[in-house]
């Protein structure tokens, strides 16, 4: 049997966050029209984010929106290819499930007994800290709620093809 809190952390370590981070719904559909250079997004607090580090901020919070949506096509197509790659490794190896796709590998960890209310529970109470980009490489650093304490954690991202998306850092 799958443990739960391990099941979920281990999935969301692998899209490139070890927790998750959402405020607010984000309109359509954020892996059809990702966020530009010039986008912006408010942080917590009131401050707004402009340029690259909104757009890497946006970015992270729409692949959050997604999965509290259940919508994992577009979760997984916010992952770079490798970070999708090492979620079905990560499945697999704590599991034993195979599967064959990305939002298969969604499907199966939100479907354990426990881990949606988790997840759901860390999106709902992530804070953003700092954003900074260098090139076509960004960290995020941010907390969020879990088993009540709050862990500070910096995950990275990059740009492919001029749109940010979340890196993979498990091992």
């Amino acid at each position: 049997m799958i443990n739960r809190a391990a099941t979920v952390v281990s999935a969301l370590v692998a899209a490139g966050v070890v927790l998750s981070a959402c405020t607010a719904a984000t309109g359509g559909n954020p892996a059809a029209a990702p966020p530009s250079a010039a986008s912006s997004a408010t942080q917590p607090g009131g401050v707004t984010a402009t340029g690259e580090e909104g757009a890497v901020e946006t970015t992270f919070r729409s692949y959050y929106q997604a999965l509290l949506a259940r919508d994992f096509s577009t979760a997984c197509a916010l992952n770079a290819p490798e970070t999708n790659t090492k979620l079905l490794e990560n499945l697999a190896a704590q599991g034993g499930t195979q599967t064959a796709s990305c939002e298969k590998a969604l499907t199966t960890i939100y479907g354990t007994s426990g881990a949606a209310d988790i997840a759901d529970a860390v999106a709902n109470t992530a804070q953003i800290q700092a954003v900074s980009v260098d090139g076509d490489a960004a960290t995020i650093t941010w907390s969020a709620e879990v088993a009540g304490q709050r862990p500070t954690v910096t995950n990275t991202m990059r740009r492919i093809d001029g749109q940010w998306r979340l890196v993979d850092t498990s091992n």
